[in-house]
């Protein structure tokens, strides 16, 4: 048994030090792992040491800037470790934004300078963003494709949406622009997704499930559903023909099935627990 957990340990040092092959070979050769393990932490301390050195110099050097970020860092203490989540999440979205806007995982924002007049004509555009859609899916690596198939069920709801405001007439700018909040909710969902599936197997049997993206998506998702709810209400209220109101109820429909997958997702990331899960 003490074997087993000295291999471990060893395991999970040589993790964090970026050596598992060298590690587990030695374990498993029974070459001795104390010598290996003696020099990663001198190396470790030495490292140390001269962070430290280099720290105190930063410190002589930059109090002015220093005590302006602790100013900021007694300022996020109050924040609650979620919230201090979502924005590192949506940082690294707006990141994403700016380094890969011609990536194929890269989802603008949906916008149209056509509006429907007629149910026909709201059919027909709805028909030409879908295939739009598929083009831009099947073009998407096969990595990514269902993330972005994900997205675009709600990314062609909220086109719908903004292509009917002049059916939906005294309502029609309110459901625009609870349509556009959604539509701007993909961003975030989209990369916390993308971060989910992009971790890797030792993170996972380690420390479990990425925390800080699936509590992105859930925050996304609970201001999406009062968002669905509201369009529902404003739909149920407005003087338009059954088909106009029957085609977006689809619409808006599909955008809410999407939100339970999302928090199904995030709910199981969340739910995925580490050897050392315990300890953070």
């Amino acid at each position: 048994m003490k074997k087993y957990l000295y291999t471990a340990g060893t395991a999970v040092l040589a993790l964090a030090t970026g050596g598992v092959p060298m590690a587990v070979a030695h374990a498993d050769s029974g070459v001795s792992v104390g010598a290996t393990m003696g020099a990663q932490m001198d190396t470790q301390g030495e490292n140390a040491n001269a962070s430290t050195s280099m720290m105190v110099e930063m410190g002589a050097g930059g109090s002015a800037s220093g005590e302006g970020r602790a100013q900021e860092g007694r300022g996020s203490d109050h924040a609650t470790s979620t919230e201090r989540a979502l924005m590192e999440i949506r940082q690294h979205a707006a990141e994403r934004a700016m380094e890969h806007a011609n990536s194929p995982l890269f989802l603008g924002l949906e916008s149209t300078t056509t509006e429907a007049f007629s149910l026909a004509e709201l059919k027909q555009m709805i028909d030409t963003r879908k295939q739009e859609l598929d083009q831009e899916e099947a073009s998407t690596t096969a990595a990514d494709r269902g993330i972005v198939k994900n997205a675009n069920d709600v990314r062609l709801a909220v086109h719908a949406l903004l292509a009917a405001k002049p059916l939906l007439g005294g309502i029609g700018q309110e459901v625009s622009q609870i349509a556009q909040q959604v539509d701007a909710s993909v961003a975030t969902t989209t990369d916390a997704e993308a971060q989910i599936e992009a971790r890797g197997f030792w993170t996972r049997l380690f420390f479990g499930g990425d925390s800080a993206a699936a509590a992105a998506i859930k925050d996304e998702v609970t201001q999406n559903q009062q968002r669905i709810q509201t369009l529902m209400q404003l739909l149920n209220q407005a003087n338009v023909s059954a088909d106009v109101k029957a085609t977006l109820s689809a619409q808006i429909a599909a955008m809410e099935t999407q939100q339970v997958n999302l928090e199904s997702l995030a709910q199981k990331e969340q739910g995925q627990w580490g050897l050392f899960s315990w300890r953070f």
